[in-house]
């Protein structure tokens, strides 16, 4: 929605924007006026840092506002008023305003709007209407809020924190860095854990939900659209069923049957059979020493190993404990091999 001739702009800078919200910037120093503003929508406010401000409204009436960093306000739609900083320290906010639409009222405040499978989005309400829910988040350092599902789209507005870790049910680890006045908007969807991992600071949010019932939840099959971290040093090995042998699968195109993987093979374990593979395979020797014996193609740290699609290579032995890179580009095998019992071992 553009700005009109009856919308002025809240102040001092729009740093977020789409079809739900638009959220503003400001920042007073001491004794320093935002002048008079019409609020056509309805509004909230998020003090990231400031001690008090004073609004003064236009049939002159005043109010002093303890404005500490946390401290939050909802406005309706149509709230007008000049504000000044009153206080010794600089005053610092978000202003969210909320673009409402009809399919947006006449929801019942108590509806809970996450998936009681899981934790709440957040640890407590602050505030909650017909358009929003406010939560708070605070974690201390090296503190995690459990598994949970959120069903809303929402904005996260940070007071205080720094480095924090998402853990996904995918087995994706994302990181980021939610310093104070840190603004984001997510789309309902994935299933994560949130962690601080600041080492001196705690971390606390404001998290608003926007309560839009027919807001499509995003096709979890559908690709990922933005960057991925899997830390490998946190991920479990699982077994598969040739002994000795276990991996990390690391990312798998469904479509294509290309994947990538960690393979861990103990000593005096390998393939047992020559076998060709039904695409492209690449190695890469991160540790130990794997060896093709029919070829004694040896894979010591450093070596990189590409076999084509269809070739005849194998048996192999791992001559120590090995991890290796293993690199697909289609499906593994033409059909599942006989050292495998369980079907999923050979995709």
């Amino acid at each position: 929605m553009a700005l009109t001739e009856n919308h002025t702009p809240v102040e001092h800078r729009l740093i977020l924007e789409n079809e739900l919200v638009r959220v503003w910037d400001v920042l007073l120093y001491p004794g320093e006026l935002l002048k008079h503003r019409d609020y056509a929508l309805p509004s909230l406010v998020v003090v990231v840092e400031g001690d008090r401000t004073e609004t003064v409204r236009s049939d002159g009436s005043r109010e002093t506002l303890d404005e500490t960093p946390g401290a939050f306000r909802y406005l309706e739609a149509g709230e007008s008023f000049a504000l000044k900083n009153v206080g010794s320290h600089r005053y610092w906010s978000r202003i969210v305003e909320i673009k409402t639409a009809p399919h947006m009222r006449n929801i019942d405040p108590k509806e809970t709007f996450y998936d009681d499978a899981y934790a709440p989005v957040a640890q407590k309400v602050l505030f909650e209407n017909e358009l929003i829910r406010l939560w708070e988040i605070s974690l201390p350092v090296g503190g995690g809020h459990p598994t949970h599902h959120h069903m809303l789209p929402y904005v996260i507005l940070s007071v205080e924190g720094g480095h924090n870790q998402m853990k996904w049910q995918d087995g994706r680890t994302t990181r980021s860095y939610e310093g104070p006045g840190f603004v984001l908007f997510r789309e309902p969807g994935g299933i994560h854990r949130l962690y601080n991992m600041d080492e001196t600071k705690p971390y606390l949010n404001r998290l608003m939900e926007i309560k839009v019932p027919s807001y499509p939840l995003p096709d979890l099959e559908t690709p990922l659209t933005e960057e991925v971290l899997i830390d490998t040093t946190e991920s479990e090995w699982r077994p598969k069923s040739l002994e000795g042998l276990s991996e990390i699968r690391l990312f798998t195109n469904e479509e294509t049957g290309a994947t990538i993987s960690l393979v861990k093979f103990a000593k005096g374990s390998g393939i047992p059979e020559p076998h060709k593979h039904a695409s492209n395979q690449f190695m890469f020797c991160l540790s130990g020493e794997y060896v093709y014996t029919a070829t004694n193609t040896v894979l010591r740290p450093g070596s990189f190993y590409w076999n084509p699609k269809g070739n005849v290579h194998g048996p192999t032995m791992a001559n120590a404990d090995s991890v290796l890179l293993e690199i697909y580009d289609g499906p593994h095998y033409p059909q599942k091999p006989s050292w495998y019992t369980d079907d999923k071992d050979a995709k």
